[in-house]
């Protein structure tokens, strides 16, 4: 990856640190590999981005009609076996992570695993490239079939997401200028209301001549055969697998 991007002229300053990760709180390679199991739970994403806001306030009944008490308390078991919080009187608990201060640079090493693990990529997370003019923080960068593959990662629900971070999205992808790139939304809501508008808006005013985005199939909506809009909904990976399988088939005479 490293020789890919030296190709291009780029150099990293910094890739896949995990000290704002949980993963320095996991003792062990079980842990960890229990850890990313858990991950691909939507749920269980949900639960720790709450766990992480409420941290040391953290009561059952202030996660709200999502959870109920049987999956808390399935969840926050699950949680202290890794050794992740601790548990008190009356249902608080205690976050023993207490360096991680939100879940995102934790979703991009779960992302990146997923790739590692289920497509055999060479990737790398939280890559920092200086001197570029749009800012050189890349949440992962990948290598498939000898293509480099630009994703990035939001966590945070469609309504919190605004135009200037699509616009910032579609200048770091005009600047790297990567075979593919994707953006991967952490929710189950629908793409077409807000976030399809704002990544068209993007491209427009980057003077796309065809800005518009088709849906490829269900919530994953892609441009001109190489950019991508996907959410979690299903499975990520499976998300993945269809946008992939649009860039790389069908294109022999294309």
């Amino acid at each position: 990856m490293a020789r890919a991007l030296h190709q291009r002229g780029l150099a990293i300053t910094e890739c896949c640190v995990e000290e704002r990760t949980f993963l320095p709180y996991l003792s062990s390679a079980k842990k960890r590999g229990d850890f990313y199991r858990l991950l691909h739970s939507y749920a269980f994403r949900l639960f720790l981005r709450d766990l992480l806001a409420l941290r040391n306030r953290f009561l059952p009944e202030r996660l709200g009609p999502f959870f109920s008490a049987e999956s808390v308390e399935e969840m926050a078991g699950q949680v202290e076996r890794l050794a992740l919080i601790r548990r008190g009187p009356a249902g608080t608990i205690r976050l023993l992570a207490e360096a991680v201060t939100d879940f995102g640079d934790t979703f991009e090493w779960f992302v990146a695993e997923i790739l590692h693990r289920q497509f055999h990529t060479d990737v790398l997370w939280g890559v920092t490239i200086p001197g570029l003019s749009c800012g050189g923080d890349f949440d992962i960068l990948a290598l498939l079939s000898g293509k480099l593959l630009y994703l990035e990662t939001k966590t945070s629900p469609p309504k919190h997401i605004e135009q200037k971070e699509m616009r910032a999205f579609v200048q770091r992808v005009r600047k790297l200028s990567p075979d593919i790139a994707i953006l991967l939304v952490d929710t189950h809501l629908r793409m077409k209301d807000k976030l399809v508008p704002l990544l068209s808006e993007a491209l427009r005013e980057e003077g796309a001549e065809r800005w518009e985005m088709t849906r490829v199939e269900k919530e994953t909506f892609e441009w001109n055969g190489r950019l991508f809009l996907t959410n979690s909904k299903r499975e990520i990976g499976a998300n993945l697998a269809l946008c992939l399988r649009s860039y790389f088939l069908d294109r022999f005479f294309g």
